[in-house]
């Protein structure tokens, strides 16, 4: 029997994460929540397609300080973060006893401004302003304070340290601004009212937006309009009937964060929330999730909300590991459909670090069994799982005393006690013996002829470790199952899911009607040693109606090294003709960015033919990161001499838009022997265990192909080794070359420089002879400048693609661990066609590359990124398919799709035998017995782009056949029919 397949676009690249070593010395320290490289930390915007993330940090240490500084962190996904200095110190009079939290506004003009609490030489809470020094720097690096500060003293009547944290600004009709300050007062919190036409007078209304006796200080509060009726985010300052408005405020004496929802009136200056606040007010997560702030991201159109989470061990453990506290994985918010609740879910970026999916559907769980969750990695997931329940007559009452205090209820009934109904849930980061766990269930009651659902997080065995805080957490669901029992968003039919990083979980139930975030520090259910199980312990059965699980890889979270890939952004530069669809010569260097490798921002022309050294033509080249994080290219013009350009040093420009020549280009002149026009396309550079750079170039000398290989210590100066890397007679001039490490063991991507036993080199030439691209595998001694591939040079070698691909070039990406394939794809049509269009070539999907585990070649597979474009789903199973039979795939785009489909044979022994002199030409194979041919096994797969009447169809298909006792399957793709001229 053999199975195979074969696709179009293709997401299903499975990547290991990429450094073990942190893990390994801080098995507590998360891979995908933020948080600080160290010390301690504590608020979100989002300014011209950057994320930024300021928060109070102590550069002295991990606990708290009286001289807290803002930390600044950006991104480009919310995912992956990159550190830079710091954004304020604490260096004013208004300011120099710590620089608290605060939040940015962006006013018009596109000018953000902060507002942040200082704590001023009289250790007063003031609020201060500050603007960013140069509004063209992307990552807005530097702050500078407003001379005029403090813009808001304390209040009469406030104590001193009972005054802080305001909000983001919003505008009033009346065209001024708003903003609130937490404070308290006899201990009545207080949300006190400012308003300010120039941003920087600000006058205190009489009575304050809100206040409730009783409460203590106000922290952290935050005030923003949610849409009645959509999911969708809404800028802050929006205002009119079809929003709501949320008022959520930390209570400091609980370290916990309510909020209310209710109706605002900028007119008459007065909230008015649906219900009071109280201890059992609406959180937004009932386990550890304070100081929270939201914002609304524009480019996704939703509100993004993140909290602190704090750590639960003893401040000893923190000051041993050097590090303290963590951000939540950020939240999208929306109000509920009965406007009675907000709804929070992780943002669909989490996405983009799923690997090895693992399911089950409709799985029957007895009462007090368990079914262990195999082939993610259960110390780092993401887990969806939906219960289904019968007899629900069945379920215990609810004990009234039950209803004020579900936490308390929670830790008196926790995981171990048998109900009826539960508890039935998950075990994360539990040890082989369960003697460590930590259950996230459910539990069913009746009250008062309906049903109630309780969801628990039970620290209590979370770890073998004493002296941490182990509080079990739990909250009530509201949803009704009598109402809408076959939905399966609710409980009985209700979908949880759960985040699980090292020693945070999050948890969010009810479709996200109700969150907890829990904190967990096992000694034992480490790394590999976790395992994640489903478990119910009630008396009845439940159904696992589905159950989808993912493990999640590491994110790039304040690394500073990111090779092109170069400080968040990927650079694509390609050979341009500005004048017309054809090749010229006069070709420049054409220039986009992107940040997914799937969306692309055109940019200015990187490189013309403007100095004696390229006056000819620029043509390709490849691009260096050096010491210091700074970007070289190498590349050939029309007189094939080698040459440098830096990068313009406006070094704040993160799309590089501007290039300077090297002054005394070239760098590398033409070897002796070689013709002027066989000399061309340096690779990206390696630095060798000597310390000194290497590069090849790609030549050719008596129809020989050569990759001449140069050394140089600075960059600079390069001198020709005496021997090539690699030579290969017959095979005429090798363009752009291509060479890099790939594992011998690993899936996951190499830097360019690393040499060791675990790695083998890939060297990849194209022949223009040919126009096709090869490449071999073998072992680079950097000592003895050698390169002995395992089999030598020959049209039957090895090539990335059968097809149209050429040109191609290859780039670690540091944030996801791998090795990217690109290469330029040629047209098909007539130069006049060509002309005609205004267009000619384009470049393939990016490809992820690796060794396959047999080592004799390399595997190739479309990035995940693929995954942000796909809609429409469409599957089927176990579908036969009968001789001649043909099967249309139906519900999606058919030009444009991403198509994976296996297929399963048997009675392999009747397949044809193949024609010996079929080896070495499955290209000549393909012309002589094209889909068209009846085979025994074969032709079978797809028809693309194929008309109503197949008159015109272009066949992607396999044949299998059998050689000398085996069996050999041929892939072929049949253009034949691709156009019907008429």
């Amino acid at each position: 029997m053999r199975k195979t397949a074969i696709f179009f676009l293709i997401f299903a690249v499975y990547h290991l994460r990429c450094n073990t070593t942190m893990s390994e010395q801080q098995p507590y320290r998360t891979a995908f929540h933020f948080q600080p490289p160290q010390n301690w930390m504590n608020g979100p915007m989002y300014y011209n397609g950057v994320y930024h993330l300021f928060y109070q940090y102590n550069p002295s240490g991990p606990l708290f300080s009286d001289q807290m500084y803002w930390a600044h962190s950006v991104s480009y996904d919310l995912i992956n973060w990159i550190p830079l200095d710091l954004a304020f110190s604490p260096t004013e009079s208004f300011d120099n006893n710590s620089c608290w939290s605060g939040s940015a506004t962006i006013l018009p003009g596109n000018k953000p401004v902060m507002l942040y609490t200082g704590i001023d030489s009289e250790n007063r809470q003031v609020q201060n302003m500050a603007v960013p020094k140069d509004l063209s720097d992307p990552y807005l690096r530097e702050w500078i304070k407003y001379t005029g500060n403090p813009i808001i003293n304390l209040p009469d009547g406030i104590q001193p340290d009972d005054f802080r944290d305001p909000t983001t600004a919003w505008l009033a009709e009346d065209g001024k601004w708003r903003i609130i300050v937490g404070s308290q007062k006899d201990k009545m919190g207080i949300a006190f009212l400012y308003q300010s036409e120039d941003f920087v007078n600000w006058t205190k209304f009489d009575s304050p937006l809100h206040k409730v006796s009783g409460t203590g200080i106000w922290e952290c509060p935050d005030f923003f309009p949610v849409w009645i009726d959509s999911k969708k985010g809404v800028d802050t300052s929006v205002m009119n009937p079809r929003v709501k408005h949320v008022l959520k405020v930390g209570l400091f004496d609980y370290a916990k964060d309510f909020y209310m929802i209710g109706n605002y009136s900028p007119e008459k200056e007065n909230y008015v929330p649906q219900n009071e606040l109280t201890l059992s007010t609406l959180r937004y997560d009932y386990g550890k999730y304070y100081a929270s702030k939201s914002f609304f991201d524009p480019v996704k159109n939703r509100r993004v909300l993140m909290a602190w989470v704090n750590e639960s061990d003893s401040q000893a453990d923190d000051i041993a590991k050097g590090w303290s506290g963590l951000h939540s994985f950020p939240r999208s918010l929306w109000l509920d459909q009965n406007q009675k609740q907000l709804v929070q879910w992780p943002i669909e970026e989490i996405e983009m670090l799923h690997e090895n999916e693992v399911s089950i559907l409709d799985k029957k769980l007895e009462g007090g069994s368990l079914h262990e969750v195999v082939g993610i990695t259960a110390s780092q997931a993401d887990v969806k799982i939906s219960f289904k329940l019968s007899n629900l007559e069945e379920a215990e009452e609810l004990d009234p005393s039950w209803i004020d205090d579900p936490q308390l209820t929670c830790s008196e009934k926790d995981a171990s006690n048998k109900g009826q109904f539960g508890p039935f849930g998950l075990l994360a980061l539990a040890s082989n013996d369960l003697t460590e766990q930590t259950a996230i269930f459910f539990q069913v009651f009746q009250n008062n002829g309906r049903y109630v659902v309780l969801m628990c997080s039970d620290q209590s065995r979370s770890s073998t470790k004493s002296g941490i805080d182990k509080t079990t957490y739990g909250a009530f669901v509201d949803i009704d199952p009598q109402q809408d029992e076959i939905s399966l968003r609710t409980l009985f039919d209700g979908v949880g899911c759960l985040q699980i990083d090292h020693s945070i979980i999050e948890s969010f139930g009810g479709g996200g009607k109700t969150c907890i975030t829990a904190r967990a520090h096992p000694t034992l259910a480490i790394g590999k040693e976790a395992r994640l199980l489903i478990f119910n312990n009630g008396t009845e059965s439940v159904v696992i109606s589905k159950l989808s699980a993912w493990s999640v890889k590491k994110a790039l979270i304040n690394v500073e090294e990111r090779p092109m890939y170069f400080n968040g952004v990927y650079h694509l530069f390609y050979q341009y003709n500005p004048a017309g669809p054809l090749f010229t010569n006069q070709m420049h260097w054409g220039h986009s960015a992107s940040y997914d490798l799937i969306n692309w921002i055109p940019l200015d022309l990187a490189i013309a033919p403007t100095e004696s050294f390229d006056i000819n033509s620029c043509w390709s080249g490849s691009a260096t990161i050096l010491p210091g994080n700074k970007p070289e290219s190498t590349q050939k013009n029309a007189r094939f001499r080698t040459w440098l350009s830096q990068r313009t040093y406006l070094i704040y420009d993160p799309y590089l838009r501007e290039w300077v020549k090297y002054t005394s280009n070239p760098v590398i002149n033409l070897p002796q022997g070689v013709q002027p026009d066989n000399f061309r396309d340096p690779t990206t550079a390696w630095l060798a265990g000597d310390e000194k750079w290497r590069v090849i170039v790609g030549g050719e000398k008596d129809k020989a192909g050569i990759a001449f290989l140069y050394q140089s210590e600075d960059f600079f100066s390069w001198t020709a080794i005496d021997s090539p890397l690699y030579e290969a007679a017959g095979t005429g001039i090798w363009e752009c070359p291509d060479f890099f490490p790939v594992w011998i063991d690993s899936k996951k991507g190499v830097e360019t420089s690393v040499m060791n036993p675990s790695v083998k080199h890939v060297m990849k030439m194209g022949l223009l002879n040919q126009g096709k691209d090869y490449y071999l595998i073998g072992n680079y001694s950097s000592e003895k400048e050698n390169y002995v591939p395992e089999n030598g040079l020959t049209l039957n070698s090895l090539r990335f693609d059968y097809g149209k691909y050429y040109a191609s070039k290859s780039f670690f990406d540091p944030v996801k661990c791998r090795r990217i394939l690109i290469a330029w794809v040629t047209e098909s049509d007539s130069e006049a066609d060509i002309i005609a269009k205004g267009w000619a070539g384009l470049q393939s999907f990016p490809r992820s590359l690796w060794l396959d585990r047999n080592q004799k070649q390399l595997i190739q597979w479309p990035i995940e990124e693929i995954e942000l474009l796909r809609q429409n789903q469409v599957s089927f199973q176990n579908k036969k398919l009968e001789c001649g039979s043909l099967h249309e795939v139906v519900g999606i785009t058919a030009d444009q799709a991403d198509v994976i489909i296996s297929f399963k044979l048997s009675n392999l022994e009747e397949a044809e035998e193949l024609d010996p002199s079929w080896i070495d030409d499955p290209q000549l194979i393909w012309s002589q017995k094209d889909a068209s041919k009846n085979g025994k096994f074969g032709p079978f797969g797809l028809l693309a782009l194929a008309s109503k009447d197949l008159t015109e169809q272009t066949a992607i298909f396999f044949r299998v056949f059998q050689n000398k006792g085996r069996y050999v399957v041929l892939m072929c793709s049949d253009q034949s029919r691709l156009v019907l001229f008429l």
